[in-house]
């Protein structure tokens, strides 16, 4: 009965809460990345820049929650997952909008990125996808050696901040390579676009080790992405007709 009870009343705080962003772990400990990322990369990327777009994420749906403006629309969209709040960033009123869009877009984004991270290989060509991600991204991009030329060029030419990813795009259901800038993710652009890989370009992500050399950042990048959870990432995605 007690038991009951308790459930009962964490269901009613979830209801009448704005959603509560949290920090997850990393998946491996702080030097497994070395010598890729360095232990003190990892505890300021993850454990600083990380905590903070969580924490004004949940101060901007905090303040949302009790907004009365919207006819209490805005207290509905705080209650959604940030996947979906992202998504709707235009109906929002600009202090909304924009904390949003560059703190919880950072959340989000970072939430991915270190999930697809892993101890490194010793070189580049061992680590390498297999199964249906690599068939797919031959298919759109004619080999797998392609799509990592292209990838890294991306990178490297990136200017200024941003993110370089690999997702599948809405309108062609097809692999596709594209950057966004700042913290944007490609869910700001179209809701349906499904996210399997990206790479942090911005500077706090690599510069305490690289300095001003991002290219060799983005080279030593392909022996530390876990194409396991990329590849499971891929073949877990929302499945529609045309890709039967």
């Amino acid at each position: 009965m007690l038991a009951a009870i308790v459930l009962a009343v964490i269901a009613i705080g979830c209801v009448h809460s704005q959603t509560e962003l949290t920090l997850p772990p990393l998946p491996y400990d702080y030097k497994a990345y070395e010598p890729v990322l360095s232990e003190k990369i990892m505890r300021l990327h993850h454990d600083k820049h990380f905590f903070t777009y969580m924490n004004k994420t949940n101060a901007a749906l905090k303040a949302m929650f009790v907004d009365t403006k919207m006819d209490g629309k805005l207290k509905e969209i705080a209650k959604l997952p940030i996947e979906d709040i992202l998504t709707q960033l235009q109906v929002l009123p600009d202090q909304y909008h924009l904390a949003l869009r560059h703190n919880g877009g950072g959340y989000l984004n970072h939430r991915f990125f270190f999930s697809i991270l892993k101890a490194p290989t010793a070189t580049v060509a061992e680590n390498k996808p297999t199964g249906d991600l690599l068939a797919a991204i031959e298919k759109s991009f004619g080999t797998f050696e392609k799509f990592h030329e292209l990838f890294s060029a991306a990178s490297v030419n990136l200017f200024g901040s941003g993110w370089v990813w690999l997702y599948v795009d809405a309108r062609t259901n097809q692999l596709v390579l594209n950057f966004t800038a700042n913290q944007d993710h490609p869910i700001m652009f179209d809701k349906n676009n499904y996210v399997v890989m990206g790479i942090d370009l911005w500077e706090h992500s690599y510069y305490p080790l690289y300095e001003n050399r991002r290219a060799e950042y983005v080279d030593n990048f392909w022996r530390i992405v876990d194409w396991n959870v990329v590849g499971k990432i891929f073949t877990e995605r929302p499945i529609k007709r045309s890709d039967l």
